[in-house]
């Protein structure tokens, strides 16, 4: 007898079922590719091919021929009915007499014989080929080995499909992923963010439902933002939750991603976000961690039940980290923002406190003038005269002008604050820290050298701060198409002894030639928006922690400025 494998026709079948592991572009195709070999090879009643669900562990027929249609969906537990068997013991089976077979299911009508194989890769059985005739002994032994053979090359070639196929999905998840992450990371509007993590995440999964809780840990309770699709009923009916009220409790408490294979059980009535009337049935809660804090939640929902794999919880747990520090970006965006207007208006601020010490300075001279010719004129009136109350009106009024006066002049000295010890290299890194989504915004590339050594200062950190700040946000408004600043720290010696230097360079347009020596005096600018005090205040500043501020270098391909303060011994 001539060997199964050596036959034309099964070699043939064989050879047509392995050409699909690179032609199918689904399983479908290969389920099409297979059932079409057995309906070539046995011309049966039926046949079918039957996979375990590895979230459900059911027997499901996948893919089918001579079946009705509803009897698709049915599923069995391995071991019950012959195909339940095979699947169970993984040992095929020949029943030339079903009728007779106790442990026979039947599912259609006119079958009497069937041959089953397991269908085994990698050591487990993933489910059972099936061919049934409507005769009685239909088959013989060497149909049941034709089948083994099939269903082992069949086995093959759909773990490839599913593995190309969960490839290809992966590459989609990944570039989704970037994508998604590169328009969170430059979305600052937190109600913009939020819609955009949750469509993301119903994008990135296929997901039936997906919600967004924020969690505040003083309160322990959750906030639910967002939902997508958007609903707004169940948005405004869950509102805020304890804990206990929610399914994110167990996510935030463990701090790790919580499986809800079945929501729809009454051992989930008392959550009162768990939706209802929404058809879904099961829940990943994935927990947005920052710098080891939860700050929120991303709940995904199926529509039908399911097992998520570590690939998905990979990708979402990943997406959620992403979410939370991506709203920390707004948010320090958001102090950034304020702190810039807080400068501006505090620049005007300090030209008007300037302005009116000036004209109170201007003012005091010619006053103490006018009061000592006043009181070496030797007005002496009687008491009973009108003029020696006008006199006396007269000296409390130049008296006043002097109290005011001084007052102006007291309250324009800037006070001296408190000064500590300070890295300058870490000052320098808070200052970048604040300003990096603004300058990636601007599209400037921000780069920060340290010393060779630490080098520390005695300073007011506010101030030396608003130095910093000052000065980048000139040199970000002298590249307004962008370009590169660049801080470098160095360790300098010169007649005033051990400096610690700072250079801070941009690529932008250089100071015009008629303002450079006089940069840093009050009220000179080229901005039309511009006080002219921006750089008078640094070099105010910096005098009063005994350094200095000079243009270094400037020019059409940039501007260098150049710092320094005393090093603390």
């Amino acid at each position: 007898m001539t060997p199964l494998t050596e036959q034309p026709e099964t070699l043939l079948s064989l050879y047509r079922i392995s050409q699909a592991a690179s032609s199918a572009d689904s399983p479908r195709d290969a389920y099409i590719v297979v059932i079409g070999e057995l309906q070539r090879l046995y011309a049966p009643r039926a046949a079918a091919i039957s996979l375990i669900n590895p979230n459900t562990s059911l027997l499901e027929i996948e893919y089918s021929l001579g079946y009705p249609t509803e009897t698709k969906d049915l599923s069995i537990h391995p071991g019950k009915g012959l195909v339940g068997r095979v699947a169970f013991n993984g040992e095929p089976l020949l029943s030339n007499d079903v009728e007779a077979d106790p442990r026979y299911v039947k599912l259609i009508e006119g079958v009497r014989s069937q041959i089953i194989a397991p269908m085994v890769s990698g050591g487990h059985i993933i489910g059972v080929l099936s061919v049934s005739r409507e005769e009685k002994d239909a088959f013989e032994q060497a149909d049941l080995d034709k089948l083994i053979l099939l269903a082992n090359e069949s086995s093959e070639v759909l773990q490839s499909v599913w593995h190309r196929r969960q490839l290809a999905n992966q590459s989609e998840q990944l570039k989704a992923l970037i994508e998604v992450g590169q328009n969170i990371v430059s979305n600052f509007e937190t109600h913009s963010l939020w819609e955009t993590v949750t469509e993301a995440a119903m994008e990135l999964t296929r997901a039936r439902l997906c919600t967004l809780q924020l969690f505040d840990s003083k309160t322990k309770k959750v906030k639910l933002l967002t939902a997508r699709p958007l609903n707004s009923e169940y948005t405004q009916q869950v509102g805020e939750l304890a804990l206990s009220e929610s399914l994110a409790g167990s996510a935030i408490r463990t701090k790790r991603q919580v499986e809800f294979s079945n929501i729809t059980t009454p051992d989930y009535l008392d959550l009162k976000d768990v939706p209802v009337d929404s058809e879904v049935t099961s829940c990943l809660s994935t927990p947005m961690i920052y710098e080891g804090k939860v700050t929120g939640i991303l709940n995904v929902f199926t529509k039908v039940r399911h097992r998520f794999p570590n690939s998905e919880r990979r990708l979402l747990q990943a997406f959620a980290d992403l979410a939370a520090v991506a709203a920390q970006n707004a948010e320090l965006y958001t102090r950034v923002f304020n702190s810039e207007e807080r400068l501006r208006k505090s620049e005007r601020l300090t030209t008007l406190g300037l302005l009116s010490a000036e004209i109170a300075h201007e003012i005091r001279n010619p006053l103490t003038v006018i009061k000592l010719l006043f009181g070496s004129l030797g007005l002496d009136y009687p008491e009973s005269d009108p003029r020696h109350k006008d006199k006396q009106v007269i000296k409390e009024k130049f008296n006043q002008l002097e109290e005011i006066v001084s007052k102006v002049l007291s309250f324009g000295k800037a006070p001296e604050g408190i000064f500590t010890i300070w890295d300058i290299d870490e000052l320098v890194s808070d200052t970048c820290l604040l300003v990096r989504h603004k300058m990636r915004q601007l599209k400037i590339e921000l780069e920060h050298q340290n010393a060779d050594q630490r080098l520390k200062v005695n300073g007011n950190k506010g101030q030396l701060q608003q130095v910093l700040l000052n000065l980048i946000i000139n040199a970000s408004d002298a590249m307004p198409d962008g370009g590169r600043l660049t801080i470098s720290t160095r360790c300098e010696t010169n007649e005033k002894g051990k400096q610690a230097v700072l250079y801070i360079e941009d690529t932008g347009s250089g100071i015009p030639e008629n303002l450079v020596e006089r940069v840093f005096d009050s009220f000179l600018t080229d901005k039309p928006e511009g006080t002219g005090l921006g750089l008078s205040i640094v070099k105010r500043i910096l005098r009063s922690h005994h350094g200095d501020i000079s243009v270094s270098k400037t020019g059409p391909t940039g501007t260098t400025m150049r710092i320094e303060l005393p090093v603390h011994r």
